[in-house]
C-alpha cells in the first residue's frame, strides 16, 4: 500500500499545477484570478484549454 501512494499523488499534484498556470493565464489575459484558482483546482487541464482559448478582455481585472 505504501509504495502505491506517490502514484496516487503525483497526478493529483500535476492536475493542481496545471490549474495554477491556468489561473495564471487568464490573470494575464484580464479575467478574475480567485474565480480561475478555484476553477483551476477542480478543472485542471480543462481549465488550461479554456483559459488559452479566451481572448483578452478590455477592461483591466477588478481587483
Amino acid at each position: 500500500m505504501a509504495d502505491t501512494l506517490p502514484l496516487v499523488y503525483l497526478p493529483m499534484f500535476l492536475h493542481c499545477v496545471i490549474g495554477l498556470v491556468a489561473a495564471r493565464v487568464a490573470y494575464h489575459k484580464g479575467y478574475d484570478l480567485g474565480l480561475w484558482l478555484v476553477w483551476g483546482m477542480i478543472g485542471g487541464t480543462v481549465s488550461l484549454v479554456d483559459a488559452l482559448r479566451r481572448s483578452p478582455r478590455a477592461e483591466p481585472p477588478l481587483s
